[in-house]
Formats: C-alpha cells, sequence, structure tokens
C-alpha cells in the first residue's frame, strides 16, 4: 500500500522518514525509488518487461509503502 511519496533530498531525510512512518504505522515500511527516466539510471540492467524499480539512492522521487506481513 503506498503511504506517500516525497522528492528525493538527501538519503539523511530518507531514512528518517522511514524511521518515522514505520513507527506511526507500526509495521515495516519500504522505500522505492523512482525516476523519470528509468532506463538512463539503470543503464545495462534496465530489462524490458520488468518493473525496474530505481534504487532509491538513485531516485528523483521516493515512495514509500508498508510491507505486508
Amino acid at each position: 500500500m503506498n503511504i506517500m511519496t516525497v522528492k528525493y533530498e538527501s538519503e539523511l531525510q530518507i531514512i528518517a522518514l522511514t524511521k518515522l512512518l514505520s513507527a506511526v504505522y507500526e509495521t515495516p515500511v519500504r522505500p522505492r525509488g523512482r525516476h523519470s527516466d528509468r532506463k538512463k539510471v539503470l543503464g545495462g540492467r534496465w530489462r524490458k518487461w520488468s518493473q525496474n524499480d530505481i534504487p532509491w539512492r538513485m531516485a528523483e522521487r521516493v515512495t514509500f509503502y508498508k510491507v505486508n506481513r
């Protein structure tokens, strides 16, 4: 379940938000990177017909998802 999306500004920002959201929702929260040009960012690791999530440290925006247990 998508919780929120923020513009990536720093690694510390994402780590702090992950910890905060995990405490608020009382469940693990996973950050996923989003980028307008995934193919360029992933380079040789990009594959057609796959989801190709971007590592959040390389992203333009980061979306946080609740982890279902």
